[in-house]
């Protein structure tokens, strides 16, 4: 009888801690809160889904570079609204996609442009152009974070931070 009331008092223990390693899962969203998110995507939406359709019918590489910066830049345009709206989640969100863009499309784009390009021909010169305009797109986009209340978020300080891994691969 010891031992089953043990077992019992283990298990619901047990139970309980397992239970406090997954918070609660957050409340559905609203239908004001869709329509909402909605608005303020749907832009953003059809902007990237363009974008992604002009990249592939680029036909060279130098082509896929210039065109993956306009998505960058798409993004980037929405980020500075969000930060001008004070909205902190949405730039820390925005800044994230905005960082892969960068690292999983342009930085390789840009690097398989590269091979065979001599530097100074017309190709190496606009390849380098594009990694300056991206160099000043991310500090400019550091810049248009005000201070405050969305500079202060810790989410939005790590994706301004995680910016800068990718910066310093632009400036070798």
């Amino acid at each position: 009888m010891a031992r089953a009331c043990y077992l019992l008092f283990a298990f619901t223990v047990l139970s309980a801690w397992a239970g406090a390693q997954n918070p609660a899962a957050p409340a559905p969203l609203t239908a004001e809160d869709k329509l909402r998110l909605l608005r303020a995507n749907g832009t953003l939406i059809d902007t990237l889904v363009r974008d992604g359709l002009t990249l592939s019918k680029a036909t060279n590489p130098e082509d896929r570079a210039t065109q993956c910066r306009g998505a960058a830049l798409s993004l980037l345009r929405a980020i500075e609204d969000a930060a001008k709206a004070e909205d902190a989640e949405r730039v820390a969100e925005l800044t994230g996609l905005y960082r892969e863009v960068i690292r999983d499309g342009l930085l390789p784009t840009i690097a398989e442009a590269q091979v065979g390009v001599t530097p100074e021909s017309p190709a190496g010169q606009r390849l380098r152009g594009l990694r300056a305009s991206t160099t000043n797109d991310l500090t400019g986009l550091k810049a248009a974070i005000p201070a405050g209340k969305v500079a202060d978020n810790p989410r939005v300080k790590d994706a301004l931070r995680s910016l800068d891994e990718i910066t310093s691969t632009l400036n070798r």
